[in-house]
């Protein structure tokens, strides 16, 4: 198993953490939110905590000292990245997923011109973006209008408005099915599964229950020699050995690595999520 962690990223610090909590900067704006694995001490004094311009109360709630920049800008590798403060914590960028994007871009960047990429549970773009930026064709889905919106959005401030990316609004499982019955292939397959999650016609996604089917289908949708697949997930309960299993049912399992994305450095190495990925 590997800990991965980002090397570079000059638009975010993970400043501390613990307490159920992270503090963090995003450009120059300081935010303190909740992190459930955060269960440790805060290394930082409370007057440093303090600094924060914003901090998370409950859902749908923040307490701004002073509001974000407009526009408020996260910068990685040629991709610019419009941020939030949603009313779910996030910020629309996950930057340890840093990791991800920079593989994702050598393995397009290595292969045969243009490759067809399906990226789904896409959210706000920045995989989809990077596999674009690569020379990719990709196709972006996800069940929100508002987080596709958003990634279009991405792409004009990325000035990559010009690369083929098909936006799509639609259900993950429905859709796969339907481009195996019309005989679509894709090179590359990009996923992000909730935990659980709900679309506008109230259609739920569970990980455990729905994802080895999603996985079933999808095996339908790859060449014979795929370029790749990555399945990343964020508190599913699981191990990153169960991600490699479940990969392992449909891909060589002797290709497949699995691990953590980590944020932070040696003194504070806070993990974020789980992946599996085949290449």
């Amino acid at each position: 198993m590997q800990i991965l962690t980002p090397n570079s990223l000059k638009d975010h610090s993970l400043l501390d953490s613990g307490d159920g909590r992270k503090l963090e900067r995003f450009g120059g704006y300081l935010i303190s939110r909740p992190e459930p694995q955060a269960i440790w001490n805060k290394k930082l004094p409370a007057d440093q905590w303090n600094k924060a311009q914003a901090v998370f109360i409950e859902t749908g709630k923040w307490r701004q000292v002073s509001p974000p920049p407009r526009p408020w800008l996260f910068r990685y590798q040629g991709l610019t990245l419009e941020l939030k403060l949603t009313p779910y914590k996030h910020t629309g960028v996950f930057p340890e997923q840093a990791v991800n994007w920079d593989w994702i871009s050598e393995l397009i960047t290595k292969s045969q011109p243009k490759p067809s990429i399906l990226n789904l549970f896409a959210y706000t773009g920045a995989a989809t973006l990077a596999a674009a930026a690569a020379g990719a064709r990709v196709c972006h889905l996800d069940s929100s209008q508002p987080a596709v919106k958003w990634a279009k959005r991405n792409q004009e401030l990325s000035n990559l408005a010009d690369k083929p990316i098909r936006w799509m609004v639609d259900d993950c499982l429905k859709f796969a099915e339907r481009e195996v019955k019309r005989g679509v292939r894709y090179d590359g397959i990009i996923m992000d599964p909730p935990a659980f999650g709900r679309d506008t016609s109230g259609k739920t996604f569970k990980f455990d229950r729905d994802l080895p089917r999603l996985l079933a289908i999808c095996s339908k949708l790859l060449p014979d020699n795929p370029l790749f697949f990555l399945i990343n997930a964020y508190n599913v309960g699981h191990s990153p050995q169960t991600l490699k299993n479940l990969l392992a049912d449909i891909l060589p399992p002797d290709r497949i690595q699995c691990g953590e994305l980590h944020l932070g450095n040696n003194d504070i190495s806070m993990p974020c999520s789980i992946f599996a990925r085949f290449s």
